[in-house]
């Protein structure tokens, strides 16, 4: 199953990279491959039945500060 992961991630990687390279788009660029290998990563080890917590809480934890910076903390 880790192996078809990454067979379908790579069907996504090889079209869009040359083309971001072909038009010099750098910074869209190494956004796209973060991305790409957060969610290889995390595909795999689920594929593997590795534990890997809950992400939610995680990204929440990255994220809220973030938007309370932009936007303001959340009514209450």
């Amino acid at each position: 199953m880790a192996a078809l992961m990454v067979f379908l991630f790579a069907l996504i990687l090889v079209p869009e990279v040359p083309r971001m390279v072909q038009r010099r788009q750098w910074p869209e660029l190494i956004a796209f491959m973060a991305l790409w290998a957060a969610g290889l990563t995390l595909s795999v080890l689920i594929a593997l039945d590795v534990y890997v917590g809950q992400i939610t809480e995680f990204l929440r934890g990255v994220f809220e500060p973030i938007g309370e910076m932009l936007i303001g903390p959340p009514p209450e």
